[in-house]
C-alpha cells in the first residue's frame, strides 16, 4: 500500500516494539493493541522452557487497577489466538481503572509478562452529577427541546416531531449559554 504524499514509502506493518495500549471503548467494553517482536516471543519462551516450565500459552492477563497500580487485582486472563495483535475485551465494570499485560502463562501458573500497558479508566454509565451553569437552559427551552427530541410523542417517527425552527432561532440568537429562569 502506497501512501497518499506521493513518495511510493509503505505504511509499515510494524514499527518494531515490544508495547501494549489499552484504551475504554465504552463503559463496559475495553479495547487493546499490542505489537511484540517475535524474537521477543522466542527467546522469553525458550527462557521459560529452560527454567523447567511446560504447557506455556500466550494470554492477556486483565487488571482491575482501581487502588493503584501496586494494589491491581487480576480480573481475567484471555487466551490469545492465532496471530492476533488487537481484542475487545466486554462485561468489565464502568467507572474503573483498568491496566493489561501481554505474557506466557504456564501450566503451573506462573506468568512471565512481555509488556505492561497504560492504566485507562472506563466511562460511567449514568449521568454525571456535575451540573455546570455554561450548559444549564430555560424550562421552555428545555421543554422544547424534550418535545422536539420526541419525549412527549414516544413511537412516533421523526417526520412527526414538531419543527425544530423555533429554538434553533432562539438559539442561534443568542450568546450560547442558557441559564434557568432566564
Amino acid at each position: 500500500m502506497q501512501s497518499g504524499s506521493g513518495t511510493g514509502r509503505e505504511i509499515p506493518s510494524g514499527y518494531g516494539d515490544n508495547k501494549i495500549v489499552l484504551m475504554a471503548r465504552d463503559p463496559h467494553t475495553l479495547y487493546s493493541y499490542w505489537e511484540i517482536q517475535g524474537e521477543t516471543e522466542s527467546i522469553a519462551e525458550k527462557d521459560i522452557r529452560d527454567k523447567g516450565y511446560s504447557d506455556v500459552r500466550r494470554i492477556l492477563r486483565l487488571y482491575d487497577a482501581t487502588g493503584g497500580e501496586s494494589d491491581a487485582a487480576v480480573v481475567m486472563d484471555l487466551e490469545i489466538t492465532g496471530a492476533a495483535n488487537s481484542w475487545y475485551i466486554n462485561g468489565v465494570e464502568p467507572g474503573r481503572e483498568w491496566l493489561i499485560e501481554i505474557g506466557f502463562l504456564c501450566s503451573s501458573g506462573d506468568f512471565f509478562s512481555l509488556a505492561r500497558s497504560n492504566v485507562t479508566i472506563t466511562p460511567s454509565n449514568k449521568m454525571s452529577e456535575t451540573c455546570d451553569e455554561e450548559w444549564m437552559c430555560t424550562k421552555e427551552l428545555y421543554d422544547e427541546l424534550f418535545i422536539a427530541a420526541g419525549g412527549k410523542e414516544m413511537g412516533k417517527s421523526s417526520f412527526e416531531f414538531p419543527s425544530s425552527d423555533t429554538f434553533s432561532s432562539r438559539m442561534s440568537s443568542g450568546s450560547g449559554s442558557f441559564i434557568l429562569g432566564e
